[in-house]
């Protein structure tokens, strides 16, 4: 296969799949887009519907109360013998239109005494199996129920009617709700529209539906299963075969009353078919497709033609490769080409070899860089002689009679710079050739607690407390007693050297699970972001005097044992150095 056959191929292929890939994604984010938005839409719709008629709903409540406490009520005494009460209920029944199909005044034993239709009067009050009080504080006096019949179901409210002259109530107005007036609502909230609705009870009875779904369904037959939030809104997409379409995209929303009203747990259900909510989205799919298939199209002449532009410059680039080899890069001409991309490609491989002989001459500076520390522990190891011998000398020195003040301060300087240098070489040989440690099994809080005995004096002079918390009774660790010892030394010693008076230093031990925790915090001023890395550097000191050799021998020892140590902030605000070791599979 040539070269540009593989690349005609690989070029269309790829313009292909891209295409495929892209349009497919693009399809379903449209797709999963408009459903999130509809879905939305959905939820405030009925959200908006449920408030209206949560708000009607206060409204007949806020009546009942109100009309119950009128003067004119107390003529049931009299059995309205003067029709006042009836003349009354008929004006209140015109005056609000179409809300109530009747208005009743009865007795104590349930006889219509006053109505606002004639034919009422003589009759017994309404029959219902239960009847449930509003919720909401004082609209707890009105209460509600649901009575069933051929047309479907009629809501009504009752209250107590009390007694103006005497303790008790006289009797009870009751108000039956006209059925059309909350239908004529869920009428105009969707309008001509795709969408219709539902009014469900608390049991998810169907109360009222839409025209669309009046024409499609039984609502006392109804029983959708659909799960109806506790409050709130919900969206989601279900089988509507119950109520004659294919599949549907459902908002529902609960109610959640009004003022003082705090809603009966009525659910509003606002459905639309998925066939009119994902039209437009089919519509867009076919465009897609006819842009796919004229991007094939094109997708076959733009191959060929960078097929042939691509694979002159290559063979050119593979001459220049092959000649790379017996020249020098510097006189390896640059390939005839004006395709900006194989220039690049041949300053990247220039480059590339650049680089490749920076990194050999790095490996080499490295290789050098280790014997230099060879040396360096070997020399540090000479120098113990002539230490040892100043030291001796200054010893004989000191025990000759006739030595004067000045002669003893110059031996002690002597003293105190040689075991100054002896302390350096330490150091160096222990950063140089780290002993190796000698593992075995040990109670961690009992080294702590012989680090905590030997700096006791130390601190108790500078006054700092010194102290330890375990959050374990015994913590058995696998180590090397004396390096750990050396660790925790180190990082005390510095803190330390580091808090003020009063101040506080404390080592803290914790066991999570196969990780054992250890920290060194003090009070201090405590180290800078910047400066976290820097300080296990070999040389680098924030104190004065210091060598800047201990964490650098800190961090190899923790290293050895298979821990990591880290600087953070203390509880305190001042530096905590936590050193955390893997202690899963030891006998603990």
């Amino acid at each position: 296969m040539t070269i540009r056959a593989a690349l005609f191929r690989l070029l269309f292929w790829t313009l292909l799949g891209t295409v495929l890939v892209v349009g497919a994604l693009s399809f379903y984010q449209f797709r999963a887009a408009l459903r999130t938005e509809i879905a939305a839409n959905l939820r405030f719709g009925a959200s908006t519907v449920m408030q209206r008629i949560d708000t009607l709903l206060f409204s007949h409540i806020e009546n009942m109360r109100v009309w119950s406490g009128l003067e004119v009520m107390q003529d049931i005494r009299i059995h309205d013998v003067d029709k006042r009460l009836s003349h009354f209920l008929s004006d209140l029944h015109a005056g609000q239109g179409n809300a109530y199909t009747a208005l009743l005044c009865t007795d104590e034993q349930g006889r219509v005494v006053a109505a606002s239709q004639a034919a009422y009067i003589g009759t017994m009050a309404p029959v219902a199996k239960s009847w449930r009080a509003i919720p909401g504080g004082w609209l707890s006096g009105v209460s509600l129920a649901r009575v069933h019949d051929a047309d479907g179901g009629t809501t009504i409210l009752r209250t107590a009617i009390p007694n103006a002259f005497g303790e008790g109530s006289l009797g009870y107005l009751y108000a039956v709700l006209d059925r059309h007036v909350t239908q004529q609502l869920l009428d105009d909230a969707v309008g001509r529209g795709p969408r219709s609705l539902l009014l469900l009870d608390e049991h998810g009875h169907v109360i009222a539906a839409s025209a669309a779904l009046r024409a499609r369904i039984d609502e006392n037959r109804l029983t959708l299963g659909w799960r109806l939030p506790d409050r709130g809104a919900v969206s989601y997409v279900r089988n509507g075969s119950a109520l004659g379409y294919g599949t549907v995209l459902v908002g529902v929303a609960r109610s959640e009353g009004y003022q003082q009203f705090q809603g009966l747990g009525w659910h509003i259900v606002m459905v639309e078919p998925t066939a009119v909510s994902f039209g437009p989205i089919w519509r867009l799919l076919w465009a897609m497709l006819a842009v796919l298939v004229l991007t094939l199209l094109a997708s076959l002449w733009i191959s060929s033609r960078l097929a042939q532009r691509i694979a002159l410059p290559i063979m050119t680039l593979t001459d220049f490769t092959r000649s790379f080899r017996q020249r020098d890069v510097a006189l390896v001409p640059l390939p005839a080409t004006n395709i900006l991309e194989t220039q690049e490609l041949h300053h990247a491989y220039a480059e590339m070899i650049d680089a490749l002989a920076k990194s050999r001459e790095q490996v080499v500076r490295a290789g050098k860089l280790a014997v230099v520390g060879e040396m360096a522990a070997i020399m540090a190891h000479e120098v113990r002689t002539p230490l040892g011998i100043l030291r001796n000398s200054a010893q004989l020195l000191q025990r000759r009679p006739d030595l004067g003040d000045r002669e003893h301060e110059l031996i002690g300087f002597i003293f105190s710079e040689t075991e100054r240098l002896n302390r350096l070489v330490t150091l160096l040989l222990e950063c140089a050739r780290p002993t190796q440690p000698d593992f075995k099994l040990h109670d961690l809080h009992a080294i702590i607690d012989d680090v905590l005995s030997l700096l006791a004096s130390r601190a108790e002079k500078a006054g700092i407390s010194l102290s330890c918390s375990f959050a374990e009774p015994a913590l058995i660790f696998l180590c090397d007693r004396e390096q750990i010892m050396q660790v925790l030394l180190n990082l005390v010693l510095n803190a330390l050297a580091f808090v003020g008076e009063h101040g506080r230093v404390q080592i803290a031990t914790r066991l999570d699970g196969p990780v054992l925790q250890v920290s060194v915090m003090d009070d201090g001023p405590g180290v800078p972001p910047a400066l976290r890395q820097a300080i296990f550097d070999p040389f680098f000191s924030r104190r004065e005097g210091g060598i800047g050799l201990g964490l650098t021998i800190v961090q190899q020892v923790v290293h050895v044992h298979g821990g990591e140590i880290a600087v953070g902030v203390s509880a305190w605000g001042g530096a905590s150095f936590n050193l955390t070791f893997a202690v899963d599979g030891q006998d603990r």
